[in-house]
């Protein structure tokens, strides 16, 4: 806290002075009584002049919120003599992406006037995803008499996890290499259970809840039914958060996001396990698991996501063997922009991992090639012809791409990643 006057102890000041000038050189005691007020109230303020300590506490009533939620913020400055001026002002980085155009002019204030009590009640929107720091508040103190004021920030960290929009998947991806535990993804292999095959004799070591009892009362001998087990899988989310991203690299990363956030919920729901690994400028990772407690935590770790410019390589090597389990399917959610990323994913599919990748939102995709300038129109054709020369790559490598770009649904990047998925399976 700093403590400077305020216009009222310069006008004291000055007043006293020139009321003590004029009674001293031109001999009337009469002047000082014009003054005198000014005089006892700058003495009197500069007696009382004293500086007490602050403390600020900030409250929110949800510290998880979807995107597009009222944020209901209550803060609270304890010790505070005189007059308190309470301004909450979130960190820059918060108040920059989740406030609306009339940010300037909605900045919650309030004036108490209570000595040793002020609290605020406001209230922000979440209208960016991510980790968010909303622990700051602007104070100012206005001390007795109004001659000085102190101010300051105080800050006190309280971390908001503002949420993507949840997704409703109805296409869920079905891998090529699956566990020995029961799940909902369909396979080739016989065994126990639901999707019905054919039928055959009975043989030793068969149970009799498979026998087919229509077709034994016809043949007069006991047939079996054979079926398709269902079995769960180890799903691996590999986030893109390469600054090469593009230009609106934290739209992009968003719909990474959000895209990362719908795939895990959907695989969770059906018993697979889930883990994520965030290749960028920083590096994290999360160990496959199952469950709500799992969720919350892959949840967390993409909400941390930050974009950094890094140029140094990066190696899966320095990622722990139990992260990426043998023959797990990979989900990478990428612009498919950075050399870096795209030769992980060879690397992967090298491996005989089962990789997938959902193309997040091109800078250039979009582009209209009907432009007026025939050189945007040429980069466009080249910009395009690059990125489909990428796909192929992964394609020679049995990696299917999807694009998905902002304002389509998730499913639709799905769907036509199942059907490239299901005409390559004849192929390998």
């Amino acid at each position: 806290m700093t403590r400077h006057g305020t216009e009222r102890l310069g006008l004291a000041s000055v007043l006293t002075v020139v009321g003590a000038l004029i009674t001293i050189l031109v001999g009337r005691p009469e002047a000082a009584l014009l003054v005198a007020p000014w005089m006892v109230l700058l003495t009197l303020g500069l007696t009382n002049a004293r500086f007490a300590p602050l403390s600020a506490t900030i409250e929110v009533a949800d510290d998880r919120v979807v995107i597009g939620e009222n944020i209901e913020v209550t803060t609270t400055v304890t010790g505070a003599p005189g007059s308190v001026q309470v301004i909450c002002l979130p960190s820059d980085a918060f108040w920059a992406q989740n406030q609306t155009e009339n940010a300037a002019n909605s900045t919650p204030v309030a004036d108490v006037l209570v000595a040793d009590r002020a609290e605020l009640r406001s209230t922000l929107q979440a209208a960016a995803w991510g980790r968010h720091d909303v622990g700051r508040v602007h104070i100012e103190v206005t001390q007795p008499y109004g001659l000085f004021r102190s101010s300051g920030v105080v800050t006190d960290s309280t971390i908001l996890r503002v949420h993507p929009t949840p997704t409703q998947l109805r296409n869920l991806l079905s891998p090529w290499l699956v566990r020995r535990i029961a799940g909902a993804h369909h396979t080739t292999a016989l065994g126990r259970g639901v999707e019905f095959v054919d039928t055959r004799e009975m043989g030793p070591g068969d149970s009799l809840r498979d026998i087919n009892w229509r077709a034994s009362a016809r043949s007069q001998q006991l047939y079996v039914s054979q079926r398709h087990p269902d079995r769960a899988t180890d799903v691996i989310l590999l986030l893109d958060s390469f600054v090469e991203s593009g230009h609106d690299a934290q739209k992009v990363v968003g719909l990474a996001i959000e895209a990362a956030v719908g795939l895990a919920e959907s695989h969770l729901s059906v018993t697979d396990r889930v883990g994520l690994v965030a290749l960028g400028g920083v590096l994290r990772w999360v160990a496959p698991g199952t469950g709500r407690l799992q969720l919350q935590q892959l949840t967390d770790a993409l909400l941390a996501t930050r974009l950094y410019a890094n140029a140094t390589e990066r190696d899966l090597d320095v990622i722990p063997p139990r992260i990426l389990p043998p023959r797990s399917f990979v989900v990478a959610l990428t612009p498919l922009l950075d050399d870096r990323f795209i030769s992980a994913l060879f690397s992967l599919a090298g491996r005989g991992h089962d990789v997938a990748v959902i193309e997040c939102g091109s800078v250039w995709g979009e582009a209209d090639e009907q432009q007026e300038d025939e050189t945007s129109r040429v980069a466009v054709r080249v910009w395009n012809a690059q990125r489909q020369a990428v796909r192929d790559r992964l394609a020679s490598h049995w990696v299917s791409v999807a694009e998905w770009s902002d304002g389509a649904h998730l499913d639709i990047a799905l769907g036509q990643l199942v059907r490239q998925r299901a005409a390559r399976v004849g192929q390998r």
